[in-house]
């Protein structure tokens, strides 16, 4: 399973979710290209936690850069599963 999902991936996903929500009302769109809502609506939720996520990344980095000693922050983060061993700072 792949867990380096990107923004721009992400948003593609959304945004063919959309596509498929559309042709629901297309009596021309194959079983394919359709998608219920509750599905949809899922894929949105799990979209919002990505983000969340994301989000936390970017406040970690934000502290990173502000700190005295960023080997030290990086060391406790990543010993908190918070970021990767292997971030570059």
């Amino acid at each position: 399973m792949k867990n380096n999902i990107s923004i721009d991936s992400l948003n593609t996903h959304l945004f063919e979710a959309i596509e498929m929500l559309k042709n629901n009302s297309d009596p021309n769109a194959s079983a394919n290209e359709k998608i219920d809502v509750n599905t949809a609506k899922t894929i949105a939720d799990l979209g919002k936690v990505v983000i969340e996520g994301y989000k936390v990344k970017a406040q970690v980095l934000n502290i990173m850069a502000k700190t005295d000693n960023p080997n030290s922050t990086k060391q406790l983060l990543g010993g908190a599963g918070i970021i990767s061993q292997e971030l570059q700072i």
